[in-house]
């Protein structure tokens, strides 16, 4: 069974590992002028970083 702390290391380890999927979908897609991709994506990171901030958690990029 895992402790509290192993947990929220967790959440913090998948939640950065997908934000930073997100990121490099963003810039991918931003290279190849797909702009519907980069809303799609924008909205993604929005929505990530804000799930981050509500538990606390610094997050890469996301100018802290």
């Amino acid at each position: 069974m895992e402790t509290p702390m192993e947990d929220v290391s967790q959440f913090a380890a998948g939640l950065s590992e997908r934000i930073l999927a997100a990121q490099r979908a963003f810039d991918e897609a931003e290279r190849e002028q797909d702009y519907y991709a980069m809303d799609v994506r924008s909205g993604e990171l929005k929505s990530l970083r804000r799930l981050a901030s509500e538990h606390g958690l610094v997050v890469p990029g996301d100018g802290a």
